[in-house]
Parts: C-alpha cells; sequence; structure tokens
C-alpha cells in the first residue's frame, strides 16, 4: 500500500498545481478552481477505489484463490461509476465548469502515471 500512497501524493501534488495556475489565471473565478479541485477528487477517488481493489486480487491470489482478476474488474467497473456519477454531480447540482473539472482530472491522471512511473514496488 506504500506504492500507493506516493502515487496518491503525486497526484494531489499536481491537482493542487493546477488549481493554483487556475487561480493565477483566473483570480476573480473561484468557481474555476472549486472546478478544478473537484475534476481532482475524482480522480483521487477512483485511485484510491482501484488501490483497494488491486489489494483484494493480490490478497485473494495469495492465497491460492484464482479468482483475483474478477476484483480487477470490478475496481475498474467502480472506478467508471464514480467518474460518471461525480461528474454528473458537478455539472448538474454544483453547476460547475465542465472544462475546468476535466483540467482537474486529467491533473489527477497525470499525476497517477507519473507516481507509476516512478514508483517501483
Amino acid at each position: 500500500m506504500k506504492a500507493e500512497l506516493k502515487i496518491v501524493a503525486y497526484q494531489l501534488v499536481l491537482i493542487l498545481i493546477a488549481a493554483s495556475a487556475a487561480y493565477g489565471f483566473y483570480p476573480e473565478k473561484l468557481v474555476a478552481v472549486k472546478a478544478v479541485l473537484f475534476g481532482g477528487v475524482i480522480s483521487l477517488l477512483a485511485s484510491i477505489v482501484m488501490a483497494c481493489r488491486l489489494s483484494q486480487a493480490t490478497a485473494r491470489l495469495l492465497k491460492g484463490n484464482q479468482r483475483g482478476s474478477f476484483y480487477i474488474y470490478l475496481g475498474v467497473f467502480e472506478r467508471l461509476l464514480i467518474a460518471i456519477a461525480l461528474f454528473s454531480l458537478g455539472f448538474l447540482w454544483l453547476k460547475l465548469s465542465p472544462a475546468y473539472m476535466v483540467v482537474g482530472l486529467v491533473a489527477g491522471q497525470i499525476g497517477f502515471m507519473i507516481g507509476g512511473f516512478r514508483v517501483k514496488d
């Protein structure tokens, strides 16, 4: 779980950099910063869910259960549902800008990729 925490830390740093950049470019629009942070939270939650499912899959495989891949597929499905539900919440209920939410999500995903390349377990 140590590697997953490092990946989440990379994501968090990049999300905060993107939010700071949004504030730097548009200081009068705090809604842009909120949307970037919300998009980043979507990315963080999806990564945490996936990390939990990978941990479960690893534990099942180490016990000799051959259904460990089921937990990986379940994690991918949950990740997709979380992203759809939270994007819908941001668009419809919170009235956040889709472009800024995507910027936050992309920043989190870039952090996920960088963290994945930098962490070697």
